[in-house]
């Protein structure tokens, strides 16, 4: 039996009191997290260019746009909000696998709750802990680096669980769902070009799995089939996607029992990679011990796993002079240089008169990496990478700073009371009024009561989208 087969019978058959309470709370929290996420990316980067779009498609009116509330066709509404929710890079990750979990899921599950529901409360929580389960246990699974494969564990992963999500909701049969799993994996994309070339596709990237997704499972609906064995045959995923280097148990072991989404991360209102997480919080504690700035001859950064330096520090020459939104998001030296400087990073960080800073960028030359794979462990890595600091003073004093587990990791969670305040930063750069942003995290706190939570996007929606602020 293919491993999918697994995954299958595990997201047609489990239900909302099957799961325990701490994966409820979770899910219930990643929900809140990611509306937060997708509401400011109404304000993001190529946001309404992508918006204009899949207006110009038009179609039938099935589902809510963050964008400006109309009503388009299921798929191309969750491609446009998906694609919002990892606008800014706020939305979770998983921890281990630093695999995006819920920006597909969170849209794509609304999406289709306007178009063919109602949808109660409890199986919406319960679809979305089953699909972010599927991208956790998918993504835990492959053994080579995505720096040797350039494969992206985040969007495959979340087409195969978005498209199992959607069966799910569309009450498909199970023959039916291992034809939408199949579909999915015919059309599977996802690379980690984007992030080499600092393009718009890496935000894009997370619409199009939500997208995906979706269109596989009406197409499994309508009678279309897809191939068996999508995971472990001759052609399967870790084959093809991975050099057939993957670990079985990882997808399969205690499935339903072990969750492996509670090893989850909610990022801080830092909306960059979370590789410059653990390292931005060393910076702006370091800051509180050095005077000046003037005084710093330089500032090492300690790196010590390969997939980290690969993503946040290579190129040299672009992560040293970042030239686009994600290039600044995904650059070491640029994240911790703005943190050092003005002890945050936060959206104002990334707005383009932030991202070309002078002093920013004169703190920039004066960062060094010093790298230490030693402690990698397996070929995928070992995580999380502490941030470890090293301020040099021109005096020759030397002040460390190591920070190993930011807020919001799994060892140092954030409770429900920590996400509402982001998810209220969020709404408030989105142009939100309070008083909307307060009714929306009170439904998700009383999710498990909703009759139907396709309302809740008529009540996210209409954010004009308007130039970043300067």
């Amino acid at each position: 039996m293919d491993a999918i087969d697994e995954l299958i019978d595990f997201g047609i058959n489990t239900a909302y009191d099957d799961l325990p309470a701490e994966v409820v709370e979770r899910t219930r929290m990643a929900i809140l997290d990611t509306l937060g996420a997708m509401l400011a990316g109404t304000r993001g980067e190529g946001i309404d260019m992508l918006s204009d779009l899949v207006h110009e498609w038009g179609g039938s009116g099935q589902a809510t746009l963050v964008t400006t509330g109309q009503r388009l066709p299921m798929h191309n509404a969750a491609l446009l909000n998906a694609t919002a929710a990892r606008a800014w890079d706020l939305d979770d990750v998983h921890e281990q696998n630093t695999c995006h979990v819920f920006a597909s899921i969170v849209p794509a599950l609304l999406a289709v709750a306007e178009a063919r529901g109602p949808v109660s409360g409890k199986d919406a929580l319960a679809s979305a802990a089953i699909a972010a389960e599927t991208v956790c246990r998918l993504s835990s699974a492959p053994r080579a680096s995505f720096s040797e494969t350039g494969s992206s564990l985040t969007y495959q992963c979340a087409q195969y669980a978005v498209a199992l999500m959607a069966a799910r909701l569309l009450k498909l049969t199970r023959t039916e769902a291992r034809h939408a799993l199949g579909i999915a994996h015919a059309k599977l994309s996802g690379n980690q070009q984007g992030f080499l070339a600092g393009a718009m596709t890496v935000r894009l990237m997370q619409g199009v799995s939500a997208e995906s997704g979706i269109v596989s499972a009406l197409m499994a609906e309508k009678g279309l089939t897809g191939s068996a064995e999508i995971l472990e045959g001759k052609f399967g995923y870790f084959h093809v996607h991975h050099h057939g280097r993957y670990e079985r148990t990882d997808i399969v072991d205690s499935l339903g029992i072990r969750w492996e989404l509670l090893q989850t991360s909610i990022k801080p209102a830092s909306p960059c990679c979370k590789y410059t997480h653990a390292p931005i919080a060393a910076a702006i504690e370091a800051r509180q011990t050095v005077g000046d700035t003037d005084s710093v001859e330089k500032l090492c950064i300690r790196v010590t796993n390969r997939e980290v330096h690969d993503l946040v520090c290579l190129p040299r020459e672009r992560k040293w002079n970042p030239d686009t939104l994600t290039t600044a998001q995904f650059s070491l030296p640029f994240t911790v240089a703005h943190a050092f400087i003005y002890g945050r990073v936060d959206l104002a960080s990334f707005q383009p008169k932030a991202r070309t800073d002078p002093a920013v960028k004169a703190f920039m030359r004066r960062i060094e990496i010093n790298t230490d794979f030693q402690q990698q462990g397996d070929s995928r890595g070992t995580f999380p990478m502490p941030g470890h600091v090293t301020v040099h003073l021109k005096g020759g004093d030397e002040k460390t700073t190591e920070v190993t587990y930011v807020k919001g990791h799994p060892k140092n969670p954030m409770a429900m009371e920590d996400v509402a305040e982001k998810f209220h930063a969020c709404t408030e750069f989105a142009g939100l009024a309070r008083d909307r942003s307060e009714q929306i995290a009170q439904k998700i706190m009383e999710m498990h009561t909703l009759p139907d939570v396709g309302q809740l996007m008529v009540l996210c929606s209409g954010m004009a989208t308007a130039e970043h602020p300067q």
